[in-house]
């Protein structure tokens, strides 16, 4: 009798580990189902191509760490010879992240009338920020391009600095106009800068997951890497210049092979032709 009594706890133990089992699977596997669907909800978000300017050849990557990120990237299309470009960052990562980038292009795109006033566009999005939420923040950096007039307009919301690779010279220069993080102060004042611009030049706007990757020894990619490539690379088109800045990234920083990314990653690259 104790043995058959054994052989029923066990045979208990069995159902309800298996049971429980079975229980996690079936909510993992709802989980990695609503994950796939804010994946691609997120996706539809970004913009499914990039604004057609005679002169202007753009270019923009995205590459997300997970499922869903915080990075975020829009266009303000004024006319043929006039666009606004949004590159965001929102702190932290995951579902959170995701949702406020998504509240982020809602604001943005009420912004047409204010496209040429860089200032102007970053006081909007902060004040629709502020009181929402109290651990997520948000850099960003809005490029105004005026062909017509050959002019730049430039603004930026604690985020990395514009590189500009002038055509002439070949040197890069680091562009920082720098106000407060989205979502900190209803107060905060931006600013914005001028900058003339000429056939052959290339700006390049991104978010933070390019320069600090790290490789194995925890060594980041770096500002100074960056600049060098840009100042190597200058006579490569747009897109190729992306994708080959993402490829010499993944492969300092080993993602190739078993290591993760660790951060999202978006850049866009602007040329002057």
């Amino acid at each position: 009798m104790e043995f058959l009594g054994f052989l029923v706890f066990v045979g208990c133990l069995g159902y309800v580990s298996a049971h429980r089992t079975f229980s996690n699977e079936e909510r993992l596997l709802a989980i990695d189902k609503e994950l796939e669907i804010a994946r691609r909800i997120q996706s539809s978000t970004l913009p499914q191509g990039v604004p057609t300017l005679t002169g202007l050849e753009i270019a923009a990557c995205y590459v997300p760490m997970s499922a869903v990120a915080g990075d975020f990237y829009d266009f303000l299309g004024l006319d043929e010879k006039r666009v606004g470009i949004l590159v965001a960052d929102v702190t932290r990562h995951g579902v959170p992240a995701a949702l406020i980038a998504s509240m982020l292009k809602a604001v943005f795109a009420g912004q047409v009338t204010h496209a040429h006033d860089p200032a102007c566009i970053l006081s909007s999005l902060n004040r629709s920020l502020c009181g929402r939420f109290e651990e997520h923040f948000v850099t960003a950096a809005y490029l105004f391009v005026d062909l017509e007039k050959s002019l730049l307009r430039y603004s930026a919301a604690g985020h990395p600095p514009l590189m500009l690779a002038s055509g002439a010279g070949g040197e890069v220069r680091e562009i920082e106009e720098n106000g407060l993080m989205l979502g900190i102060s209803p107060e905060a004042a931006y600013s914005s800068v001028e900058i003339r611009v000429g056939p052959g030049d290339r700006c390049l706007l991104y978010t933070d997951g390019v320069f600090e990757a790290k490789n194995a020894a925890q060594e980041e990619f770096g500002m100074s890497r960056c600049k060098e490539f840009l100042e190597t690379q200058r006579d490569i088109p747009a897109a190729r210049f992306a994708n080959a800045l993402l490829d010499r990234i993944a492969g300092f920083c080993g993602h190739n092979s078993a290591r993760a990314q660790e951060d999202d990653i978006t850049l866009l690259v602007v040329d002057f032709v």
